[in-house]
């Protein structure tokens, strides 16, 4: 049975997201890990990108302009915290989980700190995760329509600004 289908049959009230920009960005020095998660995201419907350094990770950014990143803490030319400040930097709208077989409480408060959506342990549960990363892309659905609905509001007030000075010169 693969991985999609046991996520389906443990979670079937489960509905991917219909959010058109479904991409992610996968930073790990495993290969397999890398892989494997790959092909579980992949499975659920996301556009995976893949990196092993934070270099790469911010060269692939730059191109993909992912919405969620995925981040291992433990990176061979730096930290995933640092990593979590270049990306804001580079694509502010992504946001970033960091993972790590490492956990402890204080990378997971200086993660939470560096605006870390969330902080997985390995080893990852398939399941945990797309449930993670559903949640994610729901949150950046959700930021996204109160942006919209924002900008409606805006340019709504706008019209009802420009009626009352007609209605103030008309009265005049």
């Amino acid at each position: 049975m693969s991985v999609t289908t046991f996520l389906r049959k443990l979670f079937p009230h489960r509905t991917p997201p219909d959010n058109e920009l479904r991409s992610i960005l996968l930073v790990d020095d495993d290969p397999n890990l890398r892989d494997s998660l790959k092909d579980v995201l992949e499975g659920e419907g996301y556009e995976v990108a893949l990196a092993s350094t934070r270099a790469q990770a911010v060269e692939v950014a730059e191109k993909v302009r992912p919405r969620l990143a995925i981040v291992d803490l433990k990176l061979p030319d730096g930290s995933g915290t640092a990593l979590l400040s270049e990306l804001s930097r580079v694509t502010p709208e992504t946001v970033c989980m960091l993972m790590t077989a490492y956990a402890d409480v204080d990378s997971a408060v200086l993660a939470l700190e560096k605006g870390a959506f969330h902080y997985l342990r390995k080893p990852v549960n398939p399941a945990e995760l797309v449930e993670l990363v559903d949640l994610a892309f729901e949150t950046l659905r959700l930021k996204d329509e109160k942006r919209k609905a924002e900008e409606a509001l805006k340019a709504r007030n706008k019209e009802l600004e420009e009626i009352v000075e007609r209605l103030k010169k008309m009265i005049e």
